[in-house]
């Protein structure tokens, strides 16, 4: 036994040992897809020069950092493991031996290596082979302070490595977070760009229009000073009639008052009229709101959300006010799904024909209505 673990051991260090001037040459993508391939086909130790484990040995020398080859490396374990379950089953316990001492040089850690010593230990004990040769109990302690080392060693190796990949997983993370942040920070400087340019051309439309109201009172004022300065016309009185008796006639003072509002109140709405840019523009379901569909409400989540983001006033487009209140109801409902304590700000247009849609614009705190009667 003692000149059989020798001999094993003395095939390992060989098998291991591999040209520094070959390993510098290799690429190591091919080492790892050569690697691939040898254990695939068998060559695991042999033929020399063209085998897993010198490939193994020599993707280790040019890249010690480099874990990628430690998944591998199990799997040449696991492939010898086999091999010497196989020469077990067959009773060739030397062959399983001599294949086993090759993983606990190698890959001490490979799954069912452990168990297959145990199962080898067991059989050869009570096989009928030639008596075994004392045990050198120097020589077998030296065996297990080897392998002992071999498994701190890849002990060490498969902590180095869930360090590294925590370490990169942190890095990874921070990276998308810094994006995300820039990410972020970005889209607000957009939007407060596009509100500053908003503010500025709503500001220049409303000196436009007050500047349009100026010139109408001027205008008005100067037409009164000329009518007041013309000569007044001489008219000839009418003959008075004689009076004549009559029914006390009603006065309609009350309908006079109510023709009067409700004519105030319909210009009033004719004049509240949304001037400001949109913002962006959301197509709404014809057929949903034709049928009065309540599912319309999950369709325009995106318009919500926009809204909210942008703390918006809208402006519905439909083909008459009907369609105009009913959608208005379901944009109401939406926006409480997201913020109940968000107050919707909203004005009707008209649309001659077409698909109804609805306008963002950017953030008004009155009423249109009310800021045409002040």
């Amino acid at each position: 036994m003692k000149s059989l673990f020798a001999k094993s051991l003395f095939t390992a260090a060989v098998l291991l040992a591999l040209s520094p001037a070959q390993a510098a040459t290799q690429d190591l993508d091919k080492l790892l897809s050569s690697i691939k391939d040898d254990i695939a086909a068998q060559r695991l130790s042999s033929p020399a020069g063209n085998n897993a484990l010198e490939r193994i040995d020599a993707f280790r020398a040019q890249a010690p950092f480099d874990f990628r080859v430690v998944p591998l490396t199990y799997k040449w374990g696991e492939a010898y493991v086999a091999m010497a379950e196989k020469a077990i089953g067959g009773k060739e316990y030397e062959k399983a031996q001599q294949y086993l001492d090759k993983v606990w040089l190698v890959a001490a850690l490979t799954p069912g290596l452990e168990e297959a010593q145990a199962k080898l230990d067991s059989q050869w004990k009570g096989a009928p082979v030639a008596a075994a040769a004392p045990v050198d109990a120097k020589a077998d302690a030296e065996r297990q302070k080897k392998l002992a080392e071999a498994a701190e060693k890849e002990k060490a190796k498969v902590e180095a490595e869930r360090k590294r990949k925590a370490e990169e997983d942190k890095r990874l993370a921070a990276e998308e977070k810094k994006k995300a942040d820039q990410e972020r920070a970005r889209k607000q400087e957009e939007e407060r760009l596009r509100r500053a340019e908003a503010e500025k051309a709503e500001k220049a439309a409303a000196e436009k229009r007050l500047a349009d109201a100026q010139k109408a009172a001027d205008k008005e004022r100067a037409d009164a000073a000329s009518k007041k300065a013309a000569p007044a016309k001489v008219v000839a009185a009418a003959p008075v009639a004689a009076p004549v008796a009559s029914k006390p006639r009603e006065e309609p003072k009350v309908v006079a008052v109510k023709a009067k509002t409700d004519a105030g109140t319909s210009q009033l709405w004719t004049e509240a009229k949304e001037d400001s840019a949109p913002i962006a523009s959301y197509p709404v379901s014809s057929e949903l709101l034709t049928e009065r569909n309540r599912d319309i409400v999950d369709s325009l989540e995106p318009v919500c959300k926009a809204i909210l983001d942008n703390d918006a006033s809208v402006v519905v487009h439909t083909q008459d006010k009907a369609d105009y209140r009913w959608l208005t109801v379901r944009l109401t409902l939406c926006m409480r799904r997201l913020d109940k304590s968000f107050r919707l700000r909203h004005s009707y247009e008209a649309v001659a024909d077409g698909a109804p849609f609805v306008t963002l614009h950017p953030a008004r705190e009155v009423s249109l209505v009310r800021k045409v009667g002040d």
